[in-house]
């Protein structure tokens, strides 16, 4: 094709421009029909990456366009924009032909399918075509035992297919292909590699033990009588007569460090200010104008100091402030329960110290000394000491271990580029080397990540995968096309909208940002769409970008109370690609003692339903006040995964910022992806000022 465009045009000018979803451009003069230079650059081309049409919008510098593409495109509604009657060419067999003659028509352009007529590629079509998958037959034993409903799939492919009784299977496979073979009764699972197609014997071995005889015997079981903490101690709810408002351990976040904190938003109508201490608490509307209007605490049955609201009281507080009702005794790691007691009755056993209203703080010192008269050591009762430099678990691939061998970078690309077309290369394998490269060169590390949205089912978990990991490396642009895509398949995952949202802040189009926003609120959100669970995020973000660029912003639709910003010493924002993944995030403190936030099965069971039926994946957790100060460890360690054919590593992103809200604000954001179970990673060492 270019040998006569140069023999009818000699002397021309020409731009050359590659992309997948980066752009790199070239210039060229042709003399004389001398394009031998163009020819080797366009020989030497290491073809890789995802193509995305979209940013060649507007890049063309002369009127005669031929483009060379095989219309394999990633995203549904992706097409190039170019001028009518340019040029589109493609000597591929895989071609996308509905694609090409689609985007021809609609446009406009010329389209030249050499595919359907050159000679090598007319044999090599009608091979591709006659050469479809191969009936793979074989059989799976389990503790070599043939064993019926293992479930087997081809690995990079959706579906599959479940072994009969007699252990025995059949599933349509070229030889290369790797079978994911896997049995959630016996707990085992194994990758093979076609080999066979005649007959594959494949024999895994169970993790499922057998128990003794058992007798159940029947044991009817009462109805729950439902107690709260009142003045008086535990009583029965129907029977006291008022309402009693209460939490336990399980609802005080165990990463702060102020009891002030575990009460605030926790209770209605209970008002305290983030800069202050509990002792000025209010819990009814001001009954005096010129006397005391806070609450009474009283911690395991003995009331404590109060503050008082009076103006003479102010004054004694600034005075004594260090020594009066200062709380940050109270390890909040030590709470059994914090009730709320607002109404007269209720509080009457306190006389006019509550009649403010009264919190009931209940430690687990008191309810352990109650059981067996001696005080009892916390540290063994919570046994959350961290014995040092955890070690990461998990072994480095051999693929990895080749790529640090290497000299250079360009080394390493080769390398990575010779493995790339290996039957065993799965989704793992493109993950695995793009962490490599994203610390050496970001855009190859993009492009890496991108062949993953090219080569693999594409479903939503895989798609936030490759978001999260091409956010880390400030492709928020790509970003945008893959939550867009994400919405495109399920306008209600809520989850893409809102990383929708911070991809345009971080782009600087802070107006999409705050409009995106302002339509995830309660009151504006559209039918069908769960805004619930990311509403505190949602919150935080647009009080954060009123903050920063409120010069910017077209503030006509902002409501007031986002004019008021929220602060913390470290703010950090957990996002994960799939909700069917187990795992453990440790919060390990200045003092050494470690909090686990679990996403597992058996502990988060309903947190877990949660995800898959409002489709968020994202949790965020603050540290602020008094006690946060020192180094932190952030470890995270992936579990299992509820699906046990699931082939899409667990990619796990973490947005830190620290100074949230004030002027220094600065963030960061960290990536890891986990390719096997047990997998622990230290996710950050952090300092808090």
């Amino acid at each position: 094709v270019l040998d006569k465009v140069f023999q009818r045009s000699p002397q021309q000018e020409v731009q050359l421009v590659l992309f997948n979803i980066e752009i790199e451009e070239r210039s060229y003069q042709i003399r004389g029909g001398n394009w031998e230079s163009l020819r080797e650059d366009l020989q030497a081309i290491k073809y890789d990456g995802a193509n995305h049409y979209a940013i060649l919008k507007g890049l063309a510098k002369h009127p005669n366009i031929y483009m060379f593409t095989d219309g394999n495109g990633v995203f549904e509604k992706d097409y190039p924009e170019l001028p009518a009657k340019s040029y589109l060419i493609n000597s591929s067999p895989n071609r996308n032909e509905e694609f090409l003659k689609r985007t021809a028509l609609i446009n406009r352009y010329r389209l030249m399918d050499f595919a359907a007529i050159l000679p090598e590629n007319i044999g090599s079509l009608k091979k591709d075509q006659s050469s479809g998958k191969t009936l793979v037959r074989g059989k799976v034993y389990v503790d070599n035992q043939p064993t019926p409903d293992v479930v087997i799939a081809v690995k990079g492919m959706s579906g599959g297919t479940r072994s009969v009784v007699d252990g025995s299977f059949s599933i349509e496979a070229n030889p290369g292909d790797s079978l994911l073979i896997s049995s959630r009764s016996n707990n085992t699972y194994k990758v093979v590699a076609v080999k066979d197609t005649d007959q594959m014997n494949v024999f895994l071995d169970g993790n499922v033990f057998t128990l003794d005889e058992v007798t159940l015997i029947e044991k009817r079981q009462q109805e729950e009588t439902i107690e709260v903490t009142t003045a008086y101690g535990k009583e029965n709810a129907e029977k006291i007569g008022y309402a009693v408002q209460s939490i336990d351990e399980d609802d005080i976040d165990p990463i702060q460090t102020d009891v002030s904190r575990a009460v605030l938003n926790n209770f209605s109508n209970v008002t305290l200010r983030n800069d202050e201490d509990l002792s000025r608490v209010t819990m009814r509307s001001n009954t005096s104008i010129l006397g005391n209007n806070y609450g009474l605490v009283v911690i395991d049955g003995v009331p404590q100091r109060q503050s008082d609201s009076s103006r003479e009281g102010v004054q004694q507080f600034a005075e004594r402030q260090n020594s009066q009702t200062g709380f940050d005794y109270v390890n909040p790691e030590n709470i059994a329960s914090i009730s709320v007691l607002k109404g007269y009755a209720a509080t009457n056993k306190y006389g006019s110290l509550g009649a403010n209203g009264v919190i009931l703080i209940t430690t687990k010192t008191a309810l352990a000394s109650k059981k067996n008269g001696e005080p009892v050591d916390l540290a063994r009762l919570t046994d959350n000491v961290y014995d040092g430099e955890q070690p990461e678990t998990g072994s480095r691939s051999t693929f990895r271990k080749t790529l640090e061998q290497s000299k250079s970078t360009e080394e390493a690309y080769t390398i990575y580029l010779k493995m790339r077309s290996d039957a065993e290369a799965g989704m793992a394998f493109f993950f695995d080397a793009a962490d490599y490269f994203k610390s050496r060169d970001t855009k190859k590390a993009a492009t890496i990540t991108s062949c993953v949205l090219e080569l693999f089912p594409k479903d939503i978990k895989t798609l936030r995968a490759v978001s999260l990991a091409l956010s880390e490396l400030g492709n928020f642009e790509q970003v945008v096309a893959v939550n867009e895509e994400i919405i495109e398949m399920d306008d209600n995952n809520v989850q893409a909208y809102l990383d929708l949202a911070i991809a345009y802040r971080q782009l600087g189009e802070y107006n999409k940002a705050l409009q995106q926003l302002l339509v995830l609120r309660r009151a504006s959100a559209p039918p069908g769409l769960a805004v619930e669970p990311v509403a505190k995020t949602v919150n935080r973000e647009l009080k954060n970008l009123v903050f920063r660029h409120k010069g910017e912003l077209n503030m006509t639709e902002v409501p007031d109370n986002y004019m008021n910003n929220v602060k913390y010493n470290v703010r950090m924002v957990f996002e994960w690609n799939d909700p069917e993944a187990e795992f453990n995030l440790q919060f390990v403190n200045p003092q050494k003692r470690y909090f686990n936030w679990e996403h597992n099965s058996t502990s988060s069971a309903e947190r877990m339903k949660d995800e898959i039926l409002n489709r968020y994946t994202s949790e965020e957790f603050e540290f602020y006040g008094e006690g946060v100060q020192g180094q932190w460890i952030l470890n995270a360690t992936y579990l299992n995964h509820i699906n046990m054919t699931n082939q899409v590593p667990l990619v796990l992103k973490c947005t830190i910022y620290q100074n949230f809200g004030y002027p220094e604000q600065k963030s960061e954001e960290i990536v890891v992806v986990f390719n096997s179970r047990q997998e622990t990673k230290q996710l950050k060492t952090l300092l808090v000022n």
